[in-house]
């Protein structure tokens, strides 16, 4: 028996029954989808983000002496970042869409320090500014201020040293074996009066009580400097500690703020509770900024959502460091509703509020003559803080 090729009529080959694959392809899309949203929503990227935060007046968070105080008309604003952390990769695109937010790199935001110690930088900077807001505005109200150096304290330690496992950031070191050490200068050349592997004892306080504290030992590591072998304790970043003779007590609370860029918000409260109460003439305006001891205003990051954050709660006038990118972030959230004013000195921002209607009371006399008022201290060296 023969075989033979046997063709089928087209008819026929139309009829044949098919393979339906639709379905499949759309359930395997389907699971892919599902997989990449779990892993999206699981796998974190290097990425932070930063959002609007609160605004607050500093009269709630600022206690004077009974009887100093006076009823506030108006109010002055603080403002905060809010920061997003550890975001997830589903959160990139949403944060990217938002325009009041900001991607920003982790390592960019935290100078690839661990997490603990980036916190405890931002509770420094808080403390430092809340300090030189206190001698800043009540020299700005005619009072004299004395100040002294008391100690070098600790910003950044280097992981893997012997000060990074015996001291803290936010330390005052006062003395080496002894040997006074008011200034980072001189803290450095008391542990530069020692051999590598020899062991020393510092005199340690805090930045609220700089002069009381407690005592470390530790043995001095090796590390090299312009072809040098010099002894290392492992502070990579650290400032002169002030101590300011007050005439008398001011309590703010920072309610858990890090930083410093209240600093110029602090001192604006304090002057309105104490120069009569009208130093907005009524208005409710917000700043941003860090003060330095002779009343200089610093840069400040997260400016635009800071903008976002005050004119939510209805200020009108915002006062911004005088530096190009605060002030175009600034202007480019701010509505009608809100007037940017760039500052770059406390007595800027006097003159804008007084042009505006406010009221400087004994903030007007300005501060005494001398060391005791508003000049920098000769030992004053550039903090990170600052």
């Amino acid at each position: 028996m023969s075989t033979s090729e046997i063709t089928l009529p087209p008819a026929v080959v139309a009829a044949a029954p098919r393979r339906r694959r639709g379905p499949m392809i759309w359930l395997t899309v389907g699971i892919l989808l599902v997989a990449l949203f779990i892993v999206a929503s699981i796998v974190t990227v290097p990425y932070d983000e930063l959002v609007p935060g609160q605004a607050q007046a500093v009269s709630r968070l600022i206690t004077v002496p009974p009887g100093k105080g006076y009823r506030l008309h108006g109010q002055v604003l603080l403002t905060d970042v809010g920061l997003i952390e550890n975001l997830h990769a589903i959160a990139l695109i949403p944060a990217w869409l938002d325009s009041d937010a900001t991607l920003v790199q982790t390592s960019e935001l935290t100078g690839n320090l661990p997490e603990a110690e980036e916190n405890e930088q931002g509770t420094v900077d808080m403390a430092e500014s809340q300090l030189t807001a206190e001698s800043v505005a009540l020299r700005q109200l005619g009072y004299s201020v004395p100040e002294r150096d008391a100690g070098a304290t600790v910003y950044a330690l280097d992981p893997g040293t012997p000060g990074y496992r015996a001291l803290t950031v936010g330390d005052v070191i006062t003395a080496v074996d002894g040997v006074a050490t008011p200034n980072p200068d001189a803290l450095i050349a008391a542990i530069r009066a020692h051999l590598p592997g020899q062991r020393i004892t510092l005199q340690v306080g805090s930045i609220a009580h700089p002069t009381t504290g407690h005592s470390v030992s530790l043995r001095l590591a090796s590390g090299r400097e312009n072809g040098k072998v010099v002894p290392l304790v492992g502070i990579i970043a650290m400032g002169t500690q002030p101590v300011y003779d007050m005439p008398f007590r001011i309590a703010i609370n920072s309610d858990q703020i890090g930083g410093p860029s209240a600093g110029l918000a602090w001192t604006l409260g304090i002057i309105n509770s104490l120069s009569g109460g009208d130093l907005t003439g009524g208005r409710s305006i917000s700043a941003s900024g860090t003060i330095d001891p002779d009343g200089g205003i610093g840069d400040v990051g997260g400016v635009a959502q800071k903008t976002v954050a005050v004119e939510r709660a209805g200020a009108t006038i915002f006062f911004v460091p005088d530096f190009p990118d605060s002030v175009d972030a600034a202007r480019s959230k701010a509505t009608a509703n809100l007037k940017v004013f760039p500052v770059s000195s406390l007595g800027q921002v006097l003159r804008d509020l007084r042009s505006l209607g406010g009221h400087l009371g004994r903030a007007a006399a300005g501060p005494p003559p001398g060391p005791a008022g508003h000049a920098v201290p000769n030992d004053w060296q550039e903090s990170p803080w600052s």
